[in-house]
């Protein structure tokens, strides 16, 4: 018996049950239908970035599938690559290997070229935004020291631990920690704004 095809018009691919490829048994799966879920195919990287971003308070961010940290992804043709570079790159030129794309706006989905810099990796890590998990204090470089029973701010800046002092509230360890940071980095935006 010769290998059938879908039987959705337009698909061409090899039945693997109750008459659908892979694909389409999957939708049906999971939505009960067989061509629901099914994401818009464009035939450009360019059409699919005018169709998947919108400005939003001076940001284009980009409304199509993230990644895991929030930043936007698309198909250049090729491979997927992050949005905010794809979209750097079109209109600035190269991006050099060893350096990265800072988001000076602070945002993972925006893709506006006017809130990216080409940076070092330091420089990028300077003006992040996300706090690690295990932070407890709600602020950037303040931590809990338990056998002194306070606050403490620090910052790290070409591989040393700078101490920012102790304190009895953690607002002002992140006081301290801000100050710290403004002496020690360049490209942190967010704290010279504060």
């Amino acid at each position: 018996m010769p290998d059938s095809t879908c039987t959705i018009d337009g698909c061409d691919r090899r039945v693997t049950a109750r008459g659908w490829c892979t694909s389409h048994y999957k939708r049906w799966y999971r939505h009960g239908d067989p061509e629901a879920g099914a994401s818009a195919l464009y035939e450009t990287p360019e059409e699919a970035f005018s169709h998947r971003t919108e400005m939003l308070d001076g940001h284009l961010i980009w409304t199509g599938a993230r990644n895991e940290h929030g930043y936007g992804v698309i198909w250049d043709g090729n491979r997927t690559r992050l949005v905010h570079r794809w979209n750097w790159e079109r209109e600035r030129g190269p991006i050099p290997d060893e350096l990265d794309l800072d988001h000076r706006c602070g945002v993972p989905a925006c893709c506006n070229p006017e809130h990216l810099r080409v940076v070092s990796a330091k420089q990028n890590a300077e003006n992040r935004v996300r706090l690690p998990s295990n932070n407890t204090s709600g602020y950037r470089g303040v931590y809990w020291s338990a056998s002194r029973g306070k606050w403490f701010a620090k910052a790290k800046h070409h591989g040393h631990q700078y101490h920012g002092g102790y304190f009895d509230s953690p607002e002002a360890a992140n006081e301290a920690a801000i100050a710290l940071r403004n002496r020690l980095f360049t490209h942190n935006d967010r704290d010279r704004a504060a």
